[in-house]
Parts: structure tokens; C-alpha cells; sequence
């Protein structure tokens, strides 16, 4: 299926936004991902194609990629395409990253660009009138933080949705249980760089969390040092 660009968005750092229309009809719940690829030439050992959360939500009709700019041959790819050009999704929207009810509190821990799949969820939410009754951890390198300042206006709005951002320093499960010390009684998404997804998730099972209680979206190519 084909994506036409029709905006791209410098947002914060390196990190920009590019939104595109499909040729056809496409369907996703708020956090899913898709493959797409952008054909290029002498592309890295990686190819030409990456899977991406969706970060814009159902309701906007516009499939939007977030994304830290690098030195890749797909990203260089990506940042030099102009309004009206077309890319591939090579796979329709997937997965369970998804918005669960539960009785049980919700814990979104991000980190860096992990924040995509929760901006899709909680926009989708604020657009449907629901309450978001979710505490969002959010960590980042530096202070710019992309989605900062619909996050904070979304907090100043709805007294159910709480958020602690963590600047320069890396998410760490010491950190987490003093900001939320009844974790283990929570439903906790963990969003970001896969190295960190791996660490947090090992340390909150073996210290009570119920695996079954536990979404998990790594974020490959990412690390401690560039998320």
C-alpha cells in the first residue's frame, strides 16, 4: 500500500514527525506498529524497511512516524522526503500494545522515543471524552522532550492522568517503586530503547510483578546512549 507525505515536523533534538495518507483503507487500534519501507540507494545492512509505532491516533486518519533522526541510510532516507512523495507499508497495522480495562491502576513507563505508542493511546482517549486514569514515567537524556507540551495540557485537564518526567538520567527500577511503591499491584507498559525494556522488565518480575501484568514494546537500534 502506498503512503503519501503530506507533513513532515520538526518537533524537539533530532527527533521529527512525518504524517502520510494510504492509498487505501487501514484500520489500527491506538499503539500498534507497521513495517514500511523507503527505497533508497546503497542502503546499510539493515535494508530499506523498519517497523514504527503509529504515534498519531485512530481518530486523525493520518498514519504519523516519530522518529530520532540518524545516521542510517533509512533514516537519511526518510528525512529528505518531501511533501507528496510516496513510501511503502509493507505490513498492516499489528499488534497488543493496546489500551487493556482493567481494574487494576495503570502504569505507562517510557523511555525517550518509546513515548510514541502512549501519545497514540492517550490522544485517542482525550479525543473519545474517556478519562485517562494512567500514570505516564516518562525518561529522556536531555530536556527536550517531544509530545511535552500536549502531555502537560492533558494533565492540567484531567486530574486522573499523572506524569513524573526523569531528565538526564536512565529509568532505573530503584527510581520507578519510589515513584509508584505499589507497582505490583498495577497493569505497567514499558515503552522504549529494547536494552532498557529487557532490564526494567526482568527486575520488576523477579522483585513481584506478574508477568501477566506486564505489556512490553522494545524499541531495536536503540540503546542507553541515543534514546
Amino acid at each position: 500500500m502506498d503512503l503519501t507525505l503530506t507533513t513532515k515536523q520538526h518537533l524537539v533534538d533530532n527527533i521529527w514527525s512525518f504524517r502520510f495518507t494510504a492509498s487505501g483503507p487501514v484500520t489500527w487500534t491506538a499503539g500498534q506498529h507497521m513495517d514500511v519501507a523507503v527505497p533508497h540507494d546503497r542502503p546499510d545492512d539493515a535494508g530499506i524497511s523498519r517497523t514504527f509505532t503509529i504515534a498519531s491516533a485512530p481518530y486523525e486518519g493520518i498514519l504519523q512516524i516519530t522518529t530520532r533522526i540518524s545516521d542510517s541510510s533509512f533514516k537519511q532516507a526518510l528525512a529528505q522526503l518531501e511533501t507528496g512523495d510516496v513510501i511503502q507499508m509493507v505490513k498492516k497495522p499489528s499488534g497488543d500494545f493496546i489500551w487493556q480495562d482493567t481494574s487494576l491502576p495503570k502504569i505507562f513507563i517510557a523511555g525517550g522515543i518509546g513515548i510514541t505508542a502512549f501519545h497514540a493511546i492517550l490522544a485517542q482517549r482525550v479525543h473519545e471524552g474517556l478519562p485517562l486514569s494512567v500514570t505516564l514515567l516518562y525518561g529522556n537524556r536531555t530536556e527536550a522532550i517531544p509530545f511535552q507540551e500536549e502531555l502537560d495540557s492533558w494533565r492540567q485537564k484531567d486530574d486522573t492522568f499523572h506524569v513524573e518526567y526523569v531528565v538526564g538520567k536512565p529509568l532505573a527500577f530503584d527510581s520507578i517503586v519510589t515513584m509508584v511503591p505499589g507497582i505490583n499491584d498495577s497493569l505497567v507498559y514499558l515503552s522504549g530503547p529494547e536494552p532498557m525494556v529487557q532490564a526494567l522488565s526482568s527486575d520488576l518480575t523477579t522483585h513481584g510483578l506478574p508477568s501477566a501484568q506486564l505489556k512490553l514494546d522494545g524499541f531495536t537500534r536503540y540503546t542507553q546512549e541515543n534514546y
